[in-house]
C-alpha cells in the first residue's frame, strides 16, 4: 500500500481567501490534537468529537463536538442530533467569517 497526500493539509497550504474547515475524531487529547491539526493543515476551524463517548461520533444520530478555530474561539456543541450539530457548525463559520472580513 502507498501513503496518499493529506488533502486537507494540500488545501490548507493552498488556501487563499476561502474557510477551510477540518475534523478531528480522537479518543485521547482532544483537544491538544485538534490544535494541533489547525495549525498544522492551515485550517480555519476545527471540529473535534470525542469518539469513544456514547452518543457521539459515527455510529449513532447524534453527536457532541467542540468547534475550535484560527481565532482562539473554543465553541461547546452539546449532545445532539447532527443536524443540528451541523446547523451550529454552519453558524459557527458564518460568525467567523464575519469576525476575519478584512477592513
Amino acid at each position: 500500500m502507498d501513503r496518499t497526500k493529506d488533502i486537507l493539509a494540500t488545501l490548507g497550504a493552498r488556501k487563499q481567501k476561502q474557510i477551510l474547515v477540518g475534523f478531528a475524531a480522537e479518543t485521547e487529547n482532544i483537544e491538544q490534537n485538534a490544535l494541533g491539526k489547525l495549525e498544522r493543515k492551515h485550517l480555519d476551524l476545527i471540529v473535534a468529537n470525542d469518539i469513544s463517548q456514547e452518543g457521539a461520533g459515527f455510529k449513532g444520530d447524534t453527536n457532541e463536538v467542540i468547534i475550535y478555530t484560527k481565532d482562539a474561539q473554543v465553541i461547546k456543541v452539546p449532545k445532539a442530533q447532527k443536524s443540528e450539530v451541523a446547523d451550529t457548525l454552519l453558524n459557527e463559520i458564518e460568525k467567523y467569517e464575519q469576525r476575519n472580513l478584512p477592513l
